[in-house]
């Protein structure tokens, strides 16, 4: 797993497949793609932490990005199908989140 101190905006960023993906394409040449709903699902917010802790954080598998908009420099805020749209997702954390999900990918992968 690749880890990044200080990670700079992607060079690209793309809203793919009817918002079920989102294609991060870094600096130094890594392309992220990651699902819709594993984002929802890795969101930070107060409420979606709150939702964890309470075991009440119901994902629907059918959930697609409909905006991305730059939250700040270091940053993205997504809007949902569902309406949510209040965790803001650092480059730092997107990286890492695919990171995870491609670890995830290939364990499930191994017998």
């Amino acid at each position: 797993m690749t880890y990044h101190t200080e990670l700079n905006a992607p060079e690209e960023i793309h809203l793919c497949n009817g918002g079920r993906t989102l294609e991060l394409i870094w600096e130094h040449g890594e392309i992220s793609r990651l699902a819709s709903t594993a984002l929802r699902r890795a969101c930070r917010c107060a409420y979606c932490e709150a939702a964890r802790r309470r075991g009440t954080d119901r994902v629907d598998g059918d959930i697609t990005i409909r905006n991305v908009a730059m939250a700040d420099l270091g940053a993205l805020q997504l809007t949902f199908s569902d309406g949510h749209d209040r965790g803001r997702f650092p480059w730092n954390y997107l990286y890492r989140v695919d990171d995870l999900h491609r670890l995830g990918d290939s364990a499930e992968a191994s017998p």
